[in-house]
């Protein structure tokens, strides 16, 4: 065993007895606190920090754990252990029915959505008279000490609880930061587009963590309408409750397992204790200090206080090993293989504006089609109507007989259309190997089956060759951020390709790339298409063009005017008249 591991366990073992050995009530009372509102942090981590849906409104799922399982014990007789999990499920349904419409919205709009559906629901309690209204709930105390009704007169059982509740809350975050949600999650945060693209449904993962996250929530206000055996809308579903769990989760680093872990006790012990020698003297100080702790922590350790124990990445090599090698040169013929890509009459108009104008365009299965044309010539604009980002306004278009436009870019990618963008979108705070495993194939893929289990076998195995191909495979475990523009370029390239789509579309690959690397991205296109790989390349570098695709389509005014080998195209005359000035 380490000593890591070792000083990991002696530390739980004293934690977990420290009742035995400290009598002070106000320390215990404070350390139950640090564990539920740990426990509550460490939940809100999951839809606020792992997928970056920023919410201030889970006292509301905080409330309703801690009403239903007083309700049902009050009036029913219903054991809290079931009440509990009643509550965690009433939350949960409460969750996606908020988040199913909430998730259109993003970042700060999502987070006033949430800021106003929590006072609705405080407000709601406050004059709802069969749960008490604003006299709140009283716990029956003949229920004491038995353990099936989690109620004793002393601190140390609830203590324990507690303690039980944060470890659930952890070990939950832990198996899915250990898998492929976790991963994917982390995406979405970080480019939520760049993560449809790749096939990840990002509601449905934003769904799962906020659903996760309501009933963890749910648990830690059950037990701790326990403890206080009292209730009321001020003290169960305040927005104070949802500042502090988002305090907690950004002071100790949100994203990370331990982030909360580590926050709970600074912050919660901090907020106990100054209360406690300030008396009433000072009310609000509490939040005062919060706010400079998030200014500070925001401009000197954004990572959060788990960041201090993060170590330094190693020199980056500047440049990919086995760039500037000569690309093969191109066949003298395109494949005749079978139309796997057809586009009829396309459209697409913003405003008074025809970006696209009735483009029709073949792509053959195993060759490589280039997309040239002058700046606003409707390329980009036709990618994106191809894959779900814009929506045409008349056309038609299949991969292999399937339909696509106006389909979430998810689906999109479940037909088996791939695509990297003009700018850079991958997943910088992601590692090099974890940006490539986003490129799974997600069609039919559960949600229980990400959350346990890892990428099979035989797709990492496709990973690391990939990677060996692209020379990314030293950089592994480096943050994708690290790394040099082609470095990034290469990168994305093999997200896009893992899944070994039908299709797949660049947007300018070679676009602001070293010199020493173009050559390199065109052999690696080259490689790829051999290995039975179909592209579409938007580029306006055209000795690259003409040195790697087999056929080009030359579009202008947001027509496609030609489409003929590299040489044909570069001989017609309406090709030099609009693009070269000839």
């Amino acid at each position: 065993m380490t000593g890591r591991r070792l000083a990991a366990w002696l530390g739980l073992v004293a934690l977990v007895s420290l009742p035995a050995w400290v009598r002070d009530s106000f320390f215990l009372n404070a350390m139950i606190h640090v564990f539920l509102f740990g426990a509550a942090a460490q939940a809100w981590n999951l839809v606020g920090g792992y997928a970056g849906q920023i919410s201030f409104g889970h006292a509301a799922f905080f409330g309703v754990g801690a009403y239903t399982t007083a309700w049902l014990l009050s009036r029913q007789g219903v054991s809290p252990w079931v009440g509990l999990w009643v509550g965690a499920a009433l939350a949960t349904l409460l969750s996606l029915l908020i988040g199913y419409p909430t998730f259109r919205l993003r970042r700060h709009f999502f987070a006033l959505a949430t800021l106003a559906l929590a006072e609705i629901a405080r407000i709601s309690f406050l004059n709802w008279e069969a749960v008490g209204a604003a006299i709140g709930l009283y716990l029956p105390l003949h229920y004491r000490n038995r353990f099936e009704y989690l109620m004793w007169d002393t601190k140390p059982p609830y203590y324990w609880v507690s303690l039980g509740v944060l470890a659930l809350a952890t070990a939950v975050v832990w198996v899915v930061d250990r898998h492929r949600a976790g991963r994917y999650l982390r995406a979405v945060e970080q480019d939520e587009d760049a993560a449809e693209m790749i096939g990840i449904p990002t509601r449905r993962y934003k769904l799962y963590a906020m659903g996760l996250s309501a009933g963890l929530t749910a648990v830690a206000g059950a037990v701790y309408a326990l403890y206080v055996l009292y209730i009321d809308p001020y003290n169960v579903l305040a927005s104070r409750i949802s500042l502090l769990v988002v305090v907690i989760a950004l002071i100790g680093g949100r994203g990370t397992v331990w982030g909360p872990v580590v926050g709970a006790p600074f912050i919660v012990l901090l907020n106990e204790y100054t209360r406690a020698w300030l008396g009433g003297r000072a009310a609000g100080v509490d939040f005062i200090l919060f706010g400079l702790l998030v200014i500070l922590v925001s401009l000197y350790r954004p990572r959060g206080l788990v960041g201090l124990l993060a170590r330094p990445s190693g020199p980056l090599q500047p440049a990919v090993a086995g760039a500037g090698q000569d690309p093969p040169e191109v066949a003298p013929a395109a494949p005749g293989g079978d139309v796997v890509l057809r586009v009829v009459g396309l459209q697409k108009a913003f405003g008074g504006v025809q970006a696209v104008r009735g483009v029709d365009l073949e792509v053959r299965r195993g060759e490589i089609l280039g997309l040239v044309g002058p700046n606003g010539a409707g390329k980009s604009t036709l990618f994106d109507c191809l894959t779900g980002f814009l929506r045409p306004d008349r056309g038609y278009a299949a991969v292999d007989g399937v339909g696509v436009l106006n389909q979430a870019p998810h689906r999109v990618a479940w037909v088996g259309l791939a695509r990297t963008f003009q700018n850079l979108r991958v997943f910088p705070e992601l590692s090099v190997w974890d940006n490539v495993l986003c490129g799974a194939e997600h069609h039919r893929e559960g949600l229980w089956e990400a959350t346990v289990r890892e990428v099979p076998a035989a797709v990492q195995e496709e990973a690391r060759e990939l990677l060996r191909l692209f020379h990314l495979w030293e950089h592994r475990y480096r943050p994708a951020g690290e790394l040099s523009y082609g470095q990034q370029k290469l990168l994305s390239l093999a997200m896009a390709v893992l899944r070994r789509p039908k299709v797949v579309l660049l947007d300018e690959p070679a676009a602001g790339v070293n010199p020493a690397l173009v050559d390199e991205i065109g052999r690696l296109i080259r490689t790829l298409n051999q290995s039975g790989l179909t592209f579409v390349v938007i580029e306006h570098n055209m000795e690259f063009v003409v040195r790697t695709c087999h056929r080009i389509a030359f579009m202008a005014e947001g027509q496609v005017v030609t489409v003929g080998t590299p040489q044909e195209v570069q001989q017609d005359p309406r090709v030099l008249e609009r693009y070269y000035g000839r």
